[in-house]
C-alpha cells in the first residue's frame, strides 16, 4: 500500500509542476474538447502514415488509368485545405483562443506558414508530369483568391494560376465547379478531406443520410475517391447539429454531441 501512495504523491508532483499542465486548464481554452483532435493532427505518426497511404492509392490509380485511353484530356480535381495545405497551426490556434474569422485565417494564409500535407507534393508534380490537368477546388471565399493563389505558388505546386484555381463564389457544395470541369475533361481522380469534396447531395444532410450516402458510394471510395484525414473540422461537424436550434451555450454544445454517442448500456 506505501509504495502506491508514494507513486500516487510522485505523479501528483510531476503533474502539478509541468508548464502544460497549467496551461491546459486555462479558462481562455475555446473548445476545449478538440484539444485532442489538434494533438493528433499535429504530432501522430498515424496521421502522416494515412497522408501518405492516400496519396499512394492516388498514384497507383493514376498509374493504372496511364494504360486507358480517354476522348477527352484527363484531369484531377483536389482540394486545398487539409488535404494539400497543413493548416494545423491555425487551426490549433483556433483551440486556445476565440479567433476573428475570416480576419484571422487571411493572415495566415498570407503569413507563409502553411506547409504541404505529407505526400501531396509529390503527388502533384507526379501528375503534373504525366500531362494531367490539376484543378484546384476550393471553399475559400473569392475576396481571398489573390491571397490563396500566392499561397499554392509559394507551395511550389503544379500548374498554380488563375485557370486552375476555383474559388468557391455562390457554389458551396463544389458539384456545379465539379460539373463544369467534367464538361471538358475525364476526372480520373477527387480528392480531398471533406465528403463535399467528392458529392454535393452531402451539403447539409445530417448524420443519418450521410452515411447512406456514403454507402451508396462503397465502390468509389479508394477508386476514384481518394479522402484524407481531417479530425480539426469539416461539413461533418455541421451535421452534428443537423436539426437542432442556432445557438447552444457551451455547455449545452458539450452535451449535446455527447449524447449522440453510442455507448454500452
Amino acid at each position: 500500500m506505501k509504495k502506491y501512495l508514494i507513486f500516487g504523491i510522485i505523479t501528483f508532483v510531476l503533474l502539478s509542476s509541468f508548464p502544460l499542465y497549467t496551461f491546459a486548464i486555462d479558462e481562455g481554452f475555446n473548445e476545449k474538447e478538440s484539444l485532442t483532435a489538434a494533438l493528433w493532427q499535429q504530432t501522430s505518426s498515424e496521421y502522416r502514415a494515412l497522408c501518405y497511404q492516400a496519396f499512394n492509392v492516388a498514384r497507383d490509380r493514376i498509374n493504372i488509368d496511364l494504360k486507358k485511353e480517354w476522348a477527352k484530356p484527363r484531369a484531377v480535381i483536389i482540394d486545398l485545405d487539409e488535404t494539400i495545405i497543413f493548416n494545423a497551426k491555425y487551426n490549433a490556434t483556433d483551440v486556445i483562443r476565440e479567433q476573428e474569422y475570416p480576419k484571422e485565417f487571411y493572415e495566415w494564409i498570407a503569413s507563409g506558414d502553411a506547409t504541404p500535407i505529407p505526400g501531396s507534393d509529390e503527388f502533384l508534380q507526379f501528375v503534373n508530369e504525366e500531362g494531367y490537368t490539376i484543378f484546384y477546388v476550393t471553399n475559400r471565399r473569392d475576396e481571398c483568391t489573390d491571397i490563396t493563389l500566392q499561397q499554392i505558388v509559394d507551395l511550389e505546386l503544379p500548374q498554380a494560376d488563375r485557370e486552375h484555381l476555383l474559388m468557391r463564389g455562390t457554389d458551396h457544395t463544389k458539384q456545379g465547379r465539379r460539373d463544369k470541369v467534367s464538361e471538358d475533361y475525364v476526372v480520373i481522380l477527387f480528392i480531398g478531406d471533406n465528403c463535399v469534396d467528392f458529392y454535393g447531395d452531402y451539403y447539409n444532410e445530417s448524420i443519418e443520410e450521410r452515411k447512406n450516402i456514403t454507402d451508396s458510394l462503397q465502390a468509389k471510395w479508394g477508386r476514384e475517391f481518394i479522402i484524407l484525414p481531417n479530425s480539426m473540422h469539416g461539413s461533418w461537424q455541421k451535421a452534428l447539429y443537423h436539426g437542432v436550434v442556432d445557438w447552444l451555450s457551451d455547455e449545452e454544445s458539450l452535451r449535446h454531441k455527447a449524447s449522440l454517442l453510442e455507448i454500452i448500456e
